[in-house]
């Protein structure tokens, strides 16, 4: 069996993409991936990839953004011709289309091949043209999602709560679930923590990730000298949160970035991670942090955001706190929880190990190399 994984952004970064391709590798699956050359293209990175890769790129007269319709229109035709040429090119017996931008090629290619196509959606694609400006280009892709969706032999997506709306959206089977979880060898168990009831919160700094809350709680902890908030990563509200940090003071550290490797060792030195999502748009609300599985798989108890899956994921294991809404003071009541009830945070511990060591990469996407399996031995 020979796999194409095609993917419009840039390959190395997409960690999804990535994870797909290493375990593609390790069921011992032929594997290659077409990619589009892109602002973020990096040599070195992609040739760190284990499988041949094909980076394309279109007319540089048409790359880039473009203002006018005319404009747009002939880059996207230019785009999905020489990304269906090239996956037509590796000849697959599967071809796995990362979201609906990819998919639009891949369908053209799987056609005129006669192979199985796979439509994995990140994301709710077309909720990212829902302004005014971009109506029309919403309306084009919103119409060719529906047509799709139900002319490909398998939809995937990374969320329950997804599933379920491109179900009832479209009126399809309920797509594959395949969580974007840690991989079962990134389990990383600390024993050596940092000073204090560490509550961390990794990730990139930008608006709707829980950050200006936690700096917002500082006044309602300072009762609880041994609890420190910490958040580590980057991003444009870093500056605005320091200034803040600096006005209220408390015992708020910040931890510079690191390598995705290093995530969840060095989470694992703290003692409750934060996996705030507001739901700020409809891909916020259906999502699933992937902090959330980094935190379990390095056994520490969350406290999450009320969105579905967080919520689905609580029910089932039991492995922190729900905030019942995203406010300073429920914050701060959900830490001072954990930090006094040494029995709930000890089940809680014990319950985002258990979650890690069922719900991984390794044990997900199985679910779906078998389906491709079987689709292949019917083909």
């Amino acid at each position: 069996m020979k796999v194409c994984v095609v993917v419009l952004n840039s390959i190395w970064y997409d960690p999804r993409v990535r994870k797909q391709i290493i375990e593609y590798k390790n069921e011992g699956i032929d594997v290659c991936c077409v990619g589009l050359k892109c602002s973020r293209y990096d040599e070195k990175k992609v040739a760190e990839i284990p499988c041949s890769v094909n980076i394309v790129k279109i007319n540089s007269n048409y790359d880039g953004k473009q203002n006018s319709a005319f404009g747009k229109l002939k880059r996207e035709m230019l785009r999905n011709s020489v990304v269906r040429d090239a996956i037509i090119e590796t000849n697959p017996d599967i071809i796995h289309a990362n979201d609906l931008n990819a998919l639009i090629p891949a369908y053209k290619s799987a056609k005129k091949l006669g192979c199985k196509l796979i439509y994995d959606s990140h994301e709710i694609f077309i909720e990212s043209y829902t302004s005014a400006r971009n109506m029309p280009y919403y309306i084009y892709l919103e119409h060719t999602e529906k047509k799709l969706v139900t002319k490909v032999d398998k939809m995937v997506c990374v969320s329950h709560a997804a599933a379920d709306y491109f179900a009832k959206k479209y009126k399809i089977p309920t797509p594959l679930v395949v969580t974007n979880c840690s991989l079962k060898s990134e389990q990383f168990i600390g024993t050596e923590k940092n000073e204090g009831f560490e509550v961390l919160n990794h990730g990139g700094f930008y608006e709707g990730r829980g950050y200006d809350i936690m700096v917002e709680s500082i006044p309602l902890l300072k009762d609880y000298p041994e609890i420190r908030l910490a958040i580590r990563g980057m991003g444009r509200l870093e500056k605005p949160l320091r200034d803040r940090v600096a006005e209220l003071g408390g015992n708020f550290r910040f931890y510079p970035p690191v390598l995705v490797g290093e995530l969840i060792p060095s989470a694992s030195a703290s003692m409750v991670g934060v996996a705030i999502t507001e739901a700020i748009c409809l891909n916020f609300k259906l999502s699933v942090s992937n902090k959330l599985f980094e935190y379990a798989s390095a056994g520490l108890p969350v406290i999450m955001s009320d969105i579905p899956e967080h919520r689905y994921l609580n029910n089932k294991y039991g492995f922190g706190i729900i905030l019942r809404d995203n406010t300073p003071k429920t914050f701060a009541e959900a830490v001072i929880r954990l930090y006094t009830d040494k029995d709930l945070y000890k089940t809680c511990a014990e319950n985002a190990i258990k979650l890690s060591q069922e719900i991984n990469w390794e044990n997900e996407f199985r679910k779906l190399i078998e389906i491709e399996k079987s689709l292949i031995q019917e083909n």
